[in-house]
């Protein structure tokens, strides 16, 4: 039997149920049939009171919470402007917190949106702790991370691990045999993990392997300064993929600085198909994502969670490679 910290979170998942279930349950809202017996056989499991003061009123706010890193990335913009403009034909006003990157703030941000009484939350997130995982099972409030995959949750993502493996094999298959990856820090699941293991298995599928692996951020500088070091070293590839555009930018501006040419002394990808990768010299061989399409499914889903609808747990964005001229 549970003791008095059992919490919603653990009475949704014996219930079988979203916790905005439970929520309307609590608050004597109708709930689907089946789900009403399998609630209270759960709260009584668990001898579950609900906190009198979580919600003083069942009225919705037509608010919804979007926690974002910051404004800096060429993506955020167009994912932020397509979930103002969905929301807005359903009648709802997003919130918008920017947390430049503290994942500490990010995490009260949770709790502070909660008691503000908004409807629901979207976090456009660059990492998840376990912290996030505590919060988010404190909270009644339906929760959807854009960008990260948040196991026991629900979240829109990227396929990257595909968009990886088709871009390795595209690569592999114009006859590179030497490859490098200047990438970011597996810290980050989707683009630093997924995305590189896509790639990895791409180019191994067309015999390409030891794969040498040089580690950046997602900053202009410091891709220019690491691939300043790559170019001029003696295991220099010839082809180096990047985790983002902007990293690949950086290495355009190394290679004009140091007289090597694109693609004929070094090859060069990306990923994000921003549209200033059309305006390189040479244009950039990149993957480009459905980052609209994927913000009003993220909107969509967490207003389909507030009216206890079905949602998959991880929904999975498409992409498309764009050729450039770099490879």
């Amino acid at each position: 039997m549970a003791d008095h910290r059992s919490t919603i979170n653990d009475v949704a998942k014996r219930a079988g149920v979203s916790k905005s279930t439970v929520s309307r349950y609590l608050n004597g809202k109708g709930v689907r049939e089946g789900n009403y017996d399998r609630i209270k056989e759960a709260v009584a499991y668990y001898h579950f009171k609900a906190n009198p003061f979580a919600r003083l009123s069942a009225k919705r706010s037509n608010l919804i919470g979007v926690i974002l890193p910051g404004f800096d990335s060429t993506t955020t913009p167009r994912v932020l402007t397509a979930m103002d403009k969905y929301l807005r034909t359903k009648d709802y006003t997003p919130l918008f917190v920017n947390t430049e990157g503290d994942l500490d703030f990010e995490v009260r941000s949770l709790e502070n949106l909660e008691r503000m009484r908004v409807d629901g939350i979207i976090v456009v997130a660059s990492y998840i702790t376990q912290a996030h995982r505590e919060q988010v099972a404190r909270m009644d409030t339906p929760v959807v991370f854009f960008g990260q995959v948040f196991e026991g949750g629900v979240s829109v993502v990227n396929d990257d691990f595909a968009a990886g493996e088709a871009l390795g094999l595209y690569v592999a298959g114009r006859g590179y045999r030497k490859a490098g990856c200047l990438w970011v820090t597996e810290q980050d699941e989707a683009v630093g993990k997924r995305r590189k293991e896509g790639i990895l298995k791409g180019l191994a599928g067309c015999g390409v392997t030891g794969v040498r692996t040089w580690e950046a951020d997602f900053t202009l500088q410091t891709a220019y300064t690491r691939a300043r070091e790559i170019l001029t070293g003696p295991d220099r590839p010839e082809v180096l993929l990047c985790a983002t555009d902007r990293i690949a930018y950086g290495v355009y501006k190394a290679a004009r600085e140091l007289g090597l040419r694109i693609p004929e002394d070094i090859a060069v990808t990306g990923f994000g198909g921003y549209e200033t990768s059309e305006l390189m010299t040479p244009p950039l061989t990149t993957v480009c994502f459905d980052v609209e399409t994927a913000a009003c499914v993220c909107a969509d889903t967490v207003l389909k969670l507030l009216e206890d609808e079905p949602v998959s747990q991880t929904q999975l964005v498409g992409y498309h490679c764009i050729p450039g001229e770099s490879v």
